[in-house]
């Protein structure tokens, strides 16, 4: 699972950690004919279903935040358009600050684009890892 939550499963918004390395590597070592990713869709319609709002209080919010998403975040896009998403579902459920893990550091001009689309708070650490801290609220 890509995401973990700071705070107990009761709450609904704290810190979430999202790696976005591991999204990175998994989804570069897909390759699958058209049956398996159809099989793999329905299976994230069923999961997206069972963490419906009348169900949040069985799921930790990290595992909703992961599951929301799993179906919206693509190899295929660029870095700044799977961040941005990622920042907007957080924004959708109400989360505080998200913390994501990058393989890289962003360039300024990165950055000023997803502050410019989602009108957030944004701090890139750069350190062993390099990691964006996202204030939402």
């Amino acid at each position: 699972m890509t995401g973990y939550v700071g705070g107990t499963e009761h709450h609904l918004s704290g810190v979430i950690n999202f790696d976005y390395t591991h999204f990175l590597c998994e989804s570069s070592r897909e390759s699958w004919t058209f049956s398996q990713a159809l099989m793999v869709q329905v299976s994230r319609w069923r999961r997206r279903a069972a963490i419906e709002p009348d169900n949040d209080s069985r799921v930790f919010p990290s595992e909703a935040f992961a599951s929301a998403v799993s179906h919206s975040l693509s190899s295929l896009y660029s870095d700044v358009s799977n961040l941005i998403t990622l920042i907007e579902e957080a924004k959708k459920q109400h989360i505080e600050a998200l913390n994501i893990m990058l393989p890289y550091a962003l360039d300024e001009s990165e950055l000023d684009k997803i502050r410019r689309k989602t009108h957030v708070k944004i701090i890139q650490l750069e350190e062993e890892r390099d990691v964006l801290q996202v204030q939402l609220l």
